[in-house]
């Protein structure tokens, strides 16, 4: 038997994309999220680097106060531990996964604050994966309740590719909302379009304009990307964001890389605008965020393998380069030897036009995917 509701949660799905774009709602779809995944509560909790303030549905406003009154969630262990266990961005993690029956009777932060609260069992993912700037949201049930089964686990494994795409404009748009989205987006140096119910695009800000030759182009009102094999992703991308009926009930495409002439690519995100979050945008149906890669932040694998045509190896040393490693010791966690690695590298050097490893590293520590 399953708690967690498939009608509910996609509800909850269309009412994320419209928090996303209005942050009021956060408590009430949060409660929402909760009776769908059968929990008595839901709390989303951004990390140090990230614009949005933490929201939590009514039923858990007390204990997240105490939590951070009390410094618990200064050091909450099931942020340190998840993060290491969660090896997959897109999956689900649960307190039997991070914690041994006896660590959820003693460990202090179980017993003396998630207990004394009548808590227990958890289910949690990213919203955002993106380091200090990520975004965890967590369903969370009590402790005469069952814990999450593996079937509800898949369950809401399902919605996670929806609740991110939510995530990374919720993440975008909180981190300057002074007025129209779009003059937002121009303070953070990253373009915004809006495009209508058969992608036209409606408005753009001065940043997107700028981009126009450079990868990108607006042609009878589409917005095209000028390679190829970009142009079919992009045109996928669009088509999942202003598609008819609610948002749920379509694909959620990733972000596309898009190259340009000179530079690292660009990277489109799209969203739909649900709910209330029509009113804000009159005739919109989406929205269209361009962010110039070199403008900092941590590489995507997935992006790194469209931007630079790397296979699913080589984009796996790519990011491990990029985020520090030695090649020694990245060859060894990806059970290669050194000589494969070099092989590899030799390849990412020849599809990202780089020459030296540190040439590589600074090519992709610009890049914000």
């Amino acid at each position: 038997m399953t708690d967690v509701r498939d009608d509910r949660l996609a509800d909850a799905i269309d009412l994320f994309y419209e928090a996303a774009l209005n942050p009021e709602r956060w408590p009430a779809v949060l409660e929402a999220y909760g009776r769908a995944v059968g929990a008595d509560g839901a709390v989303m909790l951004p990390g140090p680097a990230a614009p949005l303030a933490a929201s939590v549905s009514e039923d858990m406003a007390e204990v997240v106060e105490a939590g951070v009154r009390d410094g618990w969630l200064a050091e909450n262990p099931r942020i340190a531990r998840g993060i290491q266990a969660l090896k997959d961005p897109r999956g689900v993690i649960t307190e039997s996964q991070i914690f041994t029956p006896r660590e959820l009777d003693h460990i202090p932060f179980n017993a003396d604050y998630v207990g004394r609260h009548g808590y227990r069992w958890f289910a949690g993912l990213y919203m955002v994966a993106e380091g200090e700037r990520s975004v965890i949201l967590s369903a969370e049930r009590r402790r005469e309740r069952e814990m999450f089964s593996h079937r509800e686990i898949a369950q809401i494994r399902r919605a996670v590719p929806h609740l991110q795409r939510a995530g990374q404009i919720a993440l975008r748009l909180a981190e300057a909302r002074a007025g129209a989205a779009l003059d937002a987006f121009e303070t953070l140096r990253c373009g915004g379009l809006l495009l209508d119910a058969s992608g036209t695009v409606l408005r753009m800000n001065a940043h997107a304009e700028r981009q126009l030759g450079r990868g990108i182009a607006v042609v009878k009102g589409a917005l095209l990307a000028q390679d190829r094999a970009a142009n079919a992703a992009l045109g996928r991308l669009i088509a999942s964001a202003i598609r008819a009926g609610r948002p749920h009930e379509g694909a959620a495409e990733g972000p596309v890389a898009v190259p340009r002439p000179e530079g690292p690519p660009l990277i489109l995100h799209a969203a739909p605008l649900a709910g209330a979050a029509q009113d804000l945008f009159q005739r919109a149906r989406a929205v269209i965020l361009v962010v110039d890669s070199a403008a900092g932040g941590r590489p995507g694998e997935a992006l790194l393998r469209q931007a630079f045509g790397l296979t699913a190896a080589e984009a796996r040393l790519a990011r491990d380069l990029a985020e520090g490693g030695e090649l020694a010791a990245v060859a060894a966690a990806h059970g290669i030897t050194i000589a494969t690695a070099r092989s590899q590298l030799k390849a990412v050097f020849a599809k990202t036009r780089t020459h030296r490893q540190p040439e590589l590293v600074a090519l992709l520590g610009r890049m914000r995917l």
